[in-house]
């Protein structure tokens, strides 16, 4: 049966690229490594149409072994192996050229759309700064979301939830961060099957912390550890920590983009004030409005600041202290020297509320299945998803 599914997957790509414009030895040519003088330049057209061709043909192939898995009942891990095997075959034996296939011209992809040769200086300089504009346009700085979770009956359903809204964002990487010392495989799972890019990262709550009476400090240590990971990956951009329990706007992605340093703005359905925000008065930041002020600096949600990739690297020692209740305002202040004075308030001068606590209700974990009962019922696979 696995063979029959793979000849199958393999004709509807064949068929599909039969009835695009972009021949097998144009796209091969765009990693060939070949100098410019090898052969003509390509088309900002044709740029573009390889570019819609590689995408479509990637959900082809998740599309297709979807319809295989539900006719034929792969198993998750399959289908996902099965996906990732195809994927690594289209780039080996499709997208690279073979060596003693030399007599084809070689289209090159120089990394810029190049003007043409015949174009007047006047012209050259406006096809490339037009060129300029539209690649900006499509590739905004990436945004780092941080989202710490943990095993419980909610989790996959709030990080299903929240994926949706992720992946109407353009250029985001998205950094899941369990308190676990094992990676869950189902979170893994949906990670994989919503085609951001992600990295799904595990750390635990030190053990001094879990013994602790009262308020512990929870997702600290995934908050840390998404920090270090952007130290070493990251050089531009903006993060945020979003939790898996709120509800986001997808206008607020497009807010806090626009990041130079630090940025607030409002969060709903916070503390008994049913809102934490910076208050603004004639265009003027005076204070903060929030239900637990405490003396702290910065009295603002987890969800109601982003920063700044660049301003978090020449801060080397920044770092969300292991302390309940003043994680934010602790975190903030390691950003020194950073004052209220230079918040940059975002959300139309923080009028609109685009980011929500709605924290979904707590759930028991589910009732163990009775095996005599229902042994060789679909209910088996059910409960695998369902803690």
């Amino acid at each position: 049966m696995g063979v029959v599914a793979l000849i199958g997957l393999f004709v509807v790509f064949y068929q599909y690229h039969l009835s695009t414009s972009v021949r097998f030895d144009q796209i091969a040519d765009f990693n060939g490594g070949a100098s410019a003088e090898d052969g003509p330049v390509l088309s900002q057209e044709e740029v573009e149409r390889y570019v819609r061709t590689s995408k479509l043909t990637e959900e082809m192939i998740k599309s297709a072994v979807r319809r295989v898995q539900e006719t034929n009942g792969l198993s998750p891990d399959v289908a996902s192996t099965l996906i990732q095997q195809l994927m690594n075959h289209l780039r080996r034996n499709v997208f690279e050229l073979p060596e003693n296939n030399s007599k084809i011209t070689r289209p090159v992809f120089t990394g810029r759309f190049e003007p043409s040769r015949n174009a007047t200086s006047s012209q050259r300089s406006q096809e490339s700064s037009s060129s300029s504009v539209s690649l900006s346009e499509r590739t905004p700085e990436p945004l780092y979301i941080i989202t710490p979770t943990y095993r419980r009956p909610e989790q996959i359903p709030e990080l299903t939830r929240m994926s949706h809204t992720l992946m109407l964002v353009k250029n985001v990487h998205w950094l899941v961060i369990e308190d676990a010392a094992v990676a869950t495989k189902q979170v893994t799972r949906l990670l994989e099957r919503t085609g951001l890019k992600f990295e799904h990262l595990t750390a635990p709550m030190p053990e001094k912390y879990k013994q602790k009476k009262g308020a512990k400090p929870r997702g600290v240590s995934n908050r840390n550890r998404g920090l270090q990971w952007i130290r070493a990956n990251a050089t531009d951009g903006v993060f945020y920590f979003a939790d898996d329990d709120n509800t986001y706007d997808i206008a607020l992605f497009d807010e806090i983009r626009k990041t130079k340093r630090v940025s607030m703005f409002p969060v709903g359905l916070c503390t008994k004030f049913g809102l934490s925000s910076p208050i603004i008065k004639n265009e003027k930041f005076v204070g903060f409005y929030d239900g637990w002020i405490a003396g702290r600096k910065f009295p603002v949600d987890m969800a109601g600041f982003a920063v700044s990739v660049k301003f978090l690297l020449q801060r080397p020692n920044a770092s969300m202290p292991f302390k309940a209740g003043y994680e934010e305002d602790g975190f903030l202040k390691s950003l020194a020297p950073f004052e209220p004075k230079e918040i940059e308030f975002l959300a139309d001068n923080c009028t609109r509320v685009l980011a929500w606590h709605t924290q979904t209700k707590k759930n028991e974990p589910s009732a163990p299945l009775d095996m005599k009962l229902y042994g060789e019922t679909n209910l088996i696979k059910l409960k695998q998803q369902i803690v």
